[in-house]
């Protein structure tokens, strides 16, 4: 940023301590989660936080998140564009948080914003690593996915080996579930047992169905189930739920990565057409019907392709899904007798989690620390993540 002095790669890492900045847009698309983080450079396996500085989520521009809804259907030149466009988002959201800390940034790790996400195929998000690094003033850590697929992998979820990082307690396994936009899970084995493989993969929908519900039922005036109201006020429909449950990406085996090509705006086209609403008790019974749908892919998944191998403890939710009690009552009921707390309850902000994972991965890099779990992605080896920009 003007007026302050340019941090280079070589200085950074020879920081004992770093401010590092995770940013990340989730497929939900609400809005520019950032994380200013102080991390001590790794020393072994893996970075450590040593603390969350300031934690904000900062809306995108009513303008700029209209043009990024339909940047699936967008051409060579608008993707183009959009990718410097939100390089210039992701700048300026960082640049006001740490305005109000008073701080300055030595790295930044930008997850930016998917578009495009093909199970072992191919990725793309957008946010331009050399327009953050030039107005940032440090360097950039950006398109952490790639590296993973190249490999081999699906590049997807990469929070699993943060969840090792910041969850894993002596003498229990613990199971992590993130309700973003989709929802993912990670059995983290006990400290103890550090080589013991963690297990992680997308679940189904988290709240990225939902949300598309909300626009059209609103015609935009809402662009979330708010508190779950809609969901507590209907029912689910058994057979729609048993029909949707059996979605073959539901029930294929991990390692498993979705997204909007799985549960995006055409979804739920194909749903609304399925079942017609024709007042609001048939949208509130469609709210109903998703949320457990959400809870039970994540308790399914679990059963299926965990519990065998690792027994939770307890079970620690983070994400935007978090705070939907409709959500959350659904989601215990369908995991009992396992217990579920949130993450906010272990240290971690429940909405700054994957933030502060991005800021340890940029960190990690740094540091020459493969950020991947093959036994997830299904990579054939451990990877550096990210590609590195200096302004």
């Amino acid at each position: 940023m003007a007026g302050q002095k340019r941090r280079r790669w070589a200085e950074v890492a020879a920081l004992p301590e770093r401010t590092v900045v995770g940013l990340i847009s989730g497929t939900s698309m609400d809005g520019i989660d950032v994380a200013v983080c102080r991390v001590a450079a790794g020393t072994s396996e893996q970075p450590r936080l040593v603390a969350l500085l300031a934690a904000e989520t900062v809306p995108w521009a009513p303008s700029l998140a209209a043009r990024l809804r339909r940047a699936h259907l967008a051409d060579a030149a608008e993707l183009a564009r959009l990718d410097f466009l939100v390089g210039e988002a992701l700048a300026d959201a960082a640049a006001a948080v740490l305005e109000r800390l008073g701080g300055q940034a030595d790295l930044v790790g930008s997850h930016g914003q998917t578009i495009c996400h093909e199970h072992t195929i191919t990725t793309l998000q957008l946010g331009e690593g050399a327009v953050l690094a030039e107005r940032m003033g440090c360097p950039v850590v950006s398109d952490f996915r790639r590296n993973d697929i190249a490999a081999g992998g699906c590049g997807a979820p990469l929070v699993p080996i943060v969840d090792r990082w910041l969850l894993a307690r002596p003498g229990a396994a613990v199971l992590a579930i993130n309700l973003g936009g989709i929802s993912n899970l990670t059995a983290v084995p006990p400290r103890e047992r550090p080589a013991a493989p963690v297990i992680g993969f997308d679940c189904g929908p988290g709240s990225m169905i939902l949300d598309e519900l909300a626009r059209r039922f609103t015609n935009g005036a809402q662009s979330c189930d708010r508190e779950g109201r809609f969901a507590a006020a209907g029912s689910p429909d058994p057979l729609l739920l048993e029909r949707l449950l059996a979605e073959p990406v539901l029930t294929a085996p991990p390692p498993r990565s979705l997204g909007q090509e799985q549960f995006g705006p055409a979804f739920v086209d194909r749903l609304l057409e399925e079942r017609p609403p024709h007042g609001d008790r048939d949208w509130h019974d469609l709210f109903a019907t998703v949320t457990e749908l959400t809870a039970q892919a994540i308790a399914r998944s679990y059963q299926a392709h965990v519990a065998r191998h690792l027994a939770a403890a307890e079970a620690i939710v983070a994400g935007g899904g978090a705070h939907n009690p409709e959500l959350m009552r659904r989601l215990a009921a369908a995991l009992a007798p396992l217990p579920v707390t949130t993450s906010e309850r272990h240290g971690v902000s429940v909405d700054h989690k994957e933030a502060i994972a991005f800021a340890l991965l940029a960190s990690a890099r740094l540091d020459g620390v493969p950020g991947n779990l093959p036994e997830v992605t299904g990579a054939r080896r451990s990877v550096l993540l990210g590609k590195v920009s200096e302004g």
